[in-house]
């Protein structure tokens, strides 16, 4: 594994580790966040969890949609 492939495999697992812990705290700990900023810590939660889907995968999600499904 190279130096990149490393730090793209750290990004991705500290970004996913942020966003659970995120709504993890939004779901069992909301007393503790102010109410205005409850939903915004709920949407970084998914967008940081988001971000740590590889570029890869979102380049191939389009081909999902144009499948052959002739066997129907």
């Amino acid at each position: 594994m190279d130096q990149r492939s490393r730090w793209q495999a750290f990004r991705g697992r500290l970004l996913m580790l942020v966003g659970v812990i995120a709504l993890l705290t939004a779901m069992f700990l909301p007393h503790q966040i102010p109410d205005p900023l409850a939903p915004l810590i709920v949407v970084f939660g998914v967008g940081f969890i988001l971000l740590a889907i590889p570029s890869r995968i979102w380049t191939k999600f389009p081909e999902w949609f144009h499948r052959d499904d002739t066997w129907l």
